[in-house]
């Protein structure tokens, strides 16, 4: 992910100030990111309060700002706008906070945005075409799939040409974008399904909770290192919008 981000400084049409900046959707690595950015102000969302309290404590906002809130809140920075807005992987989340807003949240981030709107998000996954991609194939579905015996929501991502279709539907098409390979390695794997087993203590059905342990285990032996899909990035000057390449009557 730092390597999309840092992408955008390489590219960035502000290399001196950047003004107001929104991190629509923030976390650890993206505030690291936004925090060091030459701007005057800075403006972190996240839907979770124990984020945002364990964010406060790593990044002490000052004379910026951390809130928890819910972009399906119409009041919700309604008269507010920003000069670069950041949706770090904002898109995959939205199920797991606000089902099936992901139109809807285009619409907010760019209303918001006086300037360059950056989106990041990750391709969803084809089907594997080898024995690398099959074991993270089935470490994804076992993550997802443990996510709903829990009653909680997993990600969904969304493809590109998707996002790339709606932010035209709404009179502001892409000016730039490029894609990221995904390079997973043992490490991503053991990360993974360490964290499907910590979420395992919680299911109340003890029986199927040990027979997901052991599915565990043989995936944690599986070489899963190699290349699957892509991570993509979107610029969008929403103040200059490009031109749309129409089709002659």
């Amino acid at each position: 992910m730092d390597k999309v981000l840092e992408h955008i400084l390489s590219r960035s049409p502000r290399p001196q100030s950047w003004g107001r900046v929104l991190d629509a959707g923030t976390g650890e690595s993206s505030l690291a990111w936004v925090s060091r950015l030459p701007c005057s102000d800075w403006t972190a969302v996240t839907a979770d309060e124990s984020r945002a309290q364990g964010l406060r404590g790593r990044f002490p906002p000052g004379k910026n700002r951390l809130l928890v809130g819910n972009w399906q809140d119409p009041q919700f920075l309604e008269r507010e706008t920003f000069d670069v807005v950041i949706a770090d992987y904002l898109l995959g989340s939205c199920d797991r906070y606000a089902p099936h807003f992901q139109e809807q949240l285009l619409e907010r981030l760019l209303g918001v945005c006086r300037g360059w709107l950056f989106i990041v998000g990750q391709e969803p996954w084809s089907r594997p075409t080898n024995p690398a991609q099959r074991c993270l194939w089935n470490i994804a579905q076992l993550r997802d799939a443990v996510q709903l015996l829990l009653d909680r929501r997993p990600h969904r991502e969304l493809p590109q040409d998707w996002v790339e279709r709606q932010l035209a539907r709404y009179g502001h098409p892409v000016n730039w974008s490029e894609r990221f390979e995904n390079h997973y390695d043992q490490d991503y794997v053991l990360r993974e399904v360490n964290a499907i087993e910590e979420n395992l203590h919680e299911l109340a059905d003890k029986g199927l909770a040990q027979l997901l342990r052991r599915r565990c285990h043989t995936l944690r032996q599986a070489n899963a290192a190699g290349v699957y899909g892509w991570d993509y990035l979107l610029a969008v000057n929403v103040a200059q919008p490009a031109a749309i390449d129409r089709p002659p009557h």
